[in-house]
């Protein structure tokens, strides 16, 4: 079962993205019914990405991080979704994910766990292995 995300409409990154250091700011724009979420760089149009909820990709996901400190009750986890190879896959980063403060304040988390993968499938494809093209 998917669900809602709930984030504020403007989330502020004061250390930017991992190789984007300019991007401090993204418009989070709900869709398909409040399922993900797409980040939009207001200074930018080229720049911007899907996202989910981290629970829907890594069940247990935001605990195991609210248990370790690396986030509080109140934020929200998300995870940024990419297209690879033809046929397309779609995978989510569980790297790198997002976590967003009920104020916008938004960081991205580098997780060095093996258990954490870069390309992590969705879907009904989620076990098999990804081809790398």
């Amino acid at each position: 079962m998917s669900s809602d995300i709930f984030v504020p409409p403007v989330l502020t990154l004061p250390q930017g993205l991992v190789g984007l250091p300019d991007v401090r700011l993204l418009e989070a724009v709900p869709i398909a019914g409040g399922q993900f979420v797409e980040l939009l760089s207001p200074e930018d149009p080229s720049v911007g990405w899907l996202a989910a909820a981290a629970e829907d990709v890594r069940p247990g996901m935001s605990a195991t991080l609210l248990a370790t400190g690396r986030m509080d009750a109140d934020d929200v986890l998300l995870v940024l979704l990419a297209s690879h190879g033809d046929p397309a896959v779609v995978t989510a980063n569980l790297t790198g994910p997002l976590v967003v403060a009920p104020d916008g304040e938004t960081h991205q988390l580098i997780l060095e766990d093996a258990s954490f993968e870069l390309r992590a499938r969705l879907g009904r494809l989620a076990t098999a292995p990804l081809e790398h093209a």
